[in-house]
């Protein structure tokens, strides 16, 4: 979100600089692991899809503007029970705004995409407009053009304090003390330590690889295995994609992780943690093998309600926080970017981010 911020505020002639406390792109917060899931039919609410239409448009100026490889449309399929929320949410948010979606039964889900092992009862929603992102190279290309427009990333700087002064904005760093104009938070599992009074948690997640079996892998490349959710009681809610390298596809459990500090994060993975992915493997796809290739971990940064938090710090309108995405938050990058444009600029946008209001975790005054 800090880089993309960074980029279409830069698209404006701002004069931007930006501080990591690391070297973007990199493995340290919640933008890696080579690819994202993006979606329209948006089960998480329906109030998501103007701006996830806005994305797509987005991606491809920023692709065209860095000549990197960053969008794949592969379709996607969310599976489930007929009551299960990744469907009947996706339905509706199709409903709400005329999207292209299939609903598909399980033997029609078994026909077109026989890498899946459904159920009978099973169903799925096929969205049309879905694909997976490459987060390390979109990270790169949006740094890439932030740095062309004449912006300027500081690598390594920690900032440990932003402050309001009546006429500019302070941040503190290990290294100085600088005044701007107005300053855009964007801290991810870190926020905490610059907007104390957000209600955040950060969920240590775990992503791997297993290798495919050599005898199907065609049937598991992105023209013909689409992104998917899948929802079970049994198993919570599991998310994969095609195999990008012919030997391997990356499965993943949304949420189910253990909190963590930030600062002391365990980036190795025990085999037991891998079990429930084993299982699903085992269980629920063909042609793909129980044998790791290889893990990563990242980290959510949750809100209480899952959704955005995204608007004027309550104590100065020129700080912009943004972040706390709950695990879904990648694909809305330049389109939450430009937001953060709005309202550094204009001090409004015409987007509704509503739900995202920094207002809802204010605590209510005793009378």
């Amino acid at each position: 979100m800090g880089a993309a911020a960074g980029w279409r505020l830069a698209e404006r002639g701002a004069q931007v600089v930006c501080f990591d406390r690391h070297s973007p792109p990199h493995t340290f917060g919640s933008s890696h692991g080579e690819s994202r899931i993006t979606r329209t039919a948006y089960f998480e609410g329906p109030w998501y899809v103007p701006l996830l239409q806005e994305t797509f448009p987005l991606w491809r100026e920023l692709e065209a503007a860095s000549g990197a490889d960053l969008l794949t449309l592969t379709g996607a399929l969310m599976i489930g029970p007929p009551s299960a929320d990744a469907v009947t949410g996706a339905l509706a948010a199709a409903a709400d705004h005329g999207l292209d979606v299939r609903l598909l039964k399980a033997d029609e889900i078994r026909k077109a995409y026989p890498g899946h092992i459904v159920g009978n009862r099973d169903v799925a929603v096929l969205d049309a407009q879905a694909g997976f992102l490459r987060p390390e190279a979109a990270v790169a290309a949006m740094i890439g053009r932030l740095e062309a427009l004449g912006g300027e990333i500081r690598r390594g700087v920690v900032v440990s304090a932003v402050n309001p002064h009546p006429d500019r904005v302070e941040v503190v760093t290990d290294e100085a003390r600088e005044t701007f104009d107005a300053v855009v938070i964007a801290a991810g599992p870190w926020m905490h330590d610059l907007v104390d009074w957000l209600p955040l948690t950060v969920e240590r997640q775990v992503m791997a690889w297993f290798a495919v079996d050599e005898k199907v892998d065609s049937a598991l490349t992105p023209g013909k295995f689409p992104v998917f959710i899948r929802q079970a009681r049994d198993i919570g809610d599991v998310y994969g994609f095609p195999t990008l390298d012919g030997v391997s596809v990356k499965i993943a459990r949304h949420h189910e992780g253990d909190a963590t500090d930030p600062q002391h994060v365990v980036r190795d993975v025990g085999d037991g943690e891998l079990d429930p992915l084993r299982r699903y493997v085992r269980t629920r796809l063909h042609g793909v093998t129980q044998r790791v290739v290889r893990t990563v971990t990242c980290m959510y940064t949750n809100t209480p309600d899952g959704h955005f938090a995204i608007g004027p710090h309550r104590e100065d309108a020129r700080i912009t926080v943004l972040s706390a995405c709950s695990g879904h938050g990648f694909k809305f990058a330049p389109v939450i970017g430009d937001i953060a444009a709005d309202l550094v600029c204009d001090g409004r946008t015409s987007r509704d981010i509503s739900h995202f209001s920094l207002e809802r975790f204010r605590k209510p005054v005793a009378s």
